[in-house]
């Protein structure tokens, strides 16, 4: 057996606090990723997986932070884009200067391999509101995009579909694991309550699955942006959404790889205060059903 751990929209290099659907504290991230570093240094994952929003603020001094804050978790990690990350036009840019000692090339859409396993990042797009696939935030949405998503959208490029599809046709007799930071699927009904703010999924994730379909080594997505936890299987592919690490219940998946099976398990930090400090009572919720907690993939 070994693992690798996911954590997803640390929020990094922002001391911005607010609501989501629980309290939003990226003031206490640098406390967070200390509590994070001890915890990991008892578990010894392979390596994380870091599913998006790594940082919070649109600058070249702010994600140069976030690296170092990534950085202080002294385990390697893969990165990716989500929508705080790359909303202007230089932001691709400072993620590839920032990330390049963790990046297998530099581009913001990479596969790679680790033991038996093969891995495929992808970076969705901005999709505005005339239809046009953009890199960047359209400027009334990118505004209020730190306390709102209204009119915010995002899909897979045409070009990154041909990529996967040949990247998968490449390595058709190895188990293979997608990840992108807006899951595939929205959230599931049962989770929605009247007061859910929703953060969206990929506006083309039905295609996305389609075409994962045609490959069965696809095990599962994983991925962020939703602040809470679910699973669902799809015929056949698992999509793992994982919540935030600023906000409740402030936790990550610990994956367990075994040559038959994988096991995604949910771990809370060791200190229960961030927990406690961002939780609204009655919204316990965002941690998902039993179901959102754990799965078994198989691999054979």
């Amino acid at each position: 057996m070994w693992r690798f751990v996911q954590i997803t929209d640390p929020h990094l290099a922002s001391d911005r606090d607010g609501v989501w659907n629980n309290r939003f504290l990226c003031s206490m991230m640098p406390e967070v990723m200390a509590c994070l570093r001890r915890d990991l240094e008892a578990l010894q994952p392979e390596f994380i997986l870091a599913t998006g929003d790594i940082c919070s603020h649109q600058t070249r001094d702010a994600m140069f932070e976030a690296r170092d804050l990534m950085d202080s978790l002294a385990v390697p990690y893969y990165p990716m884009g989500g929508n705080h990350d790359f909303v202007v036009h230089d932001s691709r840019a400072w993620f590839l200067e920032a990330f390049a000692h963790r990046l297998p090339r530099p581009a913001t859409v990479y596969s790679f391999d680790h033991r038996d396993l093969h891995f495929c990042v992808l970076d969705a797009w901005w999709l505005w509101g005339d239809g046009t696939l953009s890199e960047v935030g359209e400027k009334a949405v990118a505004e209020h995009l730190d306390v709102m998503l209204k009119d915010a959208r995002w899909a897979i490029p045409p070009d990154q579909l041909r990529w996967i599809e040949e990247d998968l046709e490449a390595h058709a007799n190895t188990p293979t694991l997608i990840a992108v930071h807006y899951p595939a699927v929205p959230v599931p009904k049962r989770m929605r309550r009247p007061d859910y703010r929703d953060a969206g999924s990929l506006e083309n994730g039905a295609m996305l699955l389609e075409l994962l379909r045609g490959f069965p080594q696809v095990r599962a997505i994983f991925s962020g942006h939703v602040h809470m936890h679910f699973i669902e299987e799809l015929d056949g592919i698992v999509q793992v959404a994982t919540g935030a690490l600023p906000e409740y219940p402030t936790e990550y998946r610990d994956i367990r790889v075994f040559d038959d099976r994988i096991e995604v398990d949910t771990l809370a930090l060791s200190d229960p205060a961030f927990a406690k400090r961002s939780l609204i009572p009655g919204r316990e919720w965002t941690s998902g059903e039993s179901r959102d907690r754990a799965v078994v993939i198989p691999l054979d």
